[in-house]
């Protein structure tokens, strides 16, 4: 079994923060799980802690009081922190992937 890393930065504005696991945990006891009536098909991307499924940018929001720069930004800083990072997909999501986040060529 693999160590679980203490902290995880993330950008914000340009600026560098840093998020700890401890953090995390905290912010989740908070926060209502996205699978309670919170739930938006809107949103795609949810870590699990404990649990509850938490909407990723909210998660590290309320963990650090600071919103990181985007979705991704929030989702690999989670992930550094070794916690399951999963997208809800449907319809067309499933097939094309959503726009913002796709691979861009150059």
């Amino acid at each position: 079994m693999r160590n679980k890393p203490d902290s995880a930065e993330f950008a914000s504005g340009g600026t560098r923060h840093t998020v700890t696991r401890a953090q995390v945990e905290a912010a989740a006891s908070r926060l209502p799980p996205a699978h309670s009536a919170t739930f938006s098909k809107n949103r795609a991307w949810y870590a699990l802690v404990g649990t509850g499924l938490h909407y990723v940018t909210d998660l590290v929001a309320e963990a650090t009081g600071t919103k990181p720069s985007d979705v991704e930004t929030a989702r690999l800083a989670l992930d550094a922190l070794d916690f399951p990072v999963v997208c809800w997909a449907w319809g067309d999501l499933l097939t094309t992937g959503h726009p913002g986040h796709r691979v861009r060529s150059a």
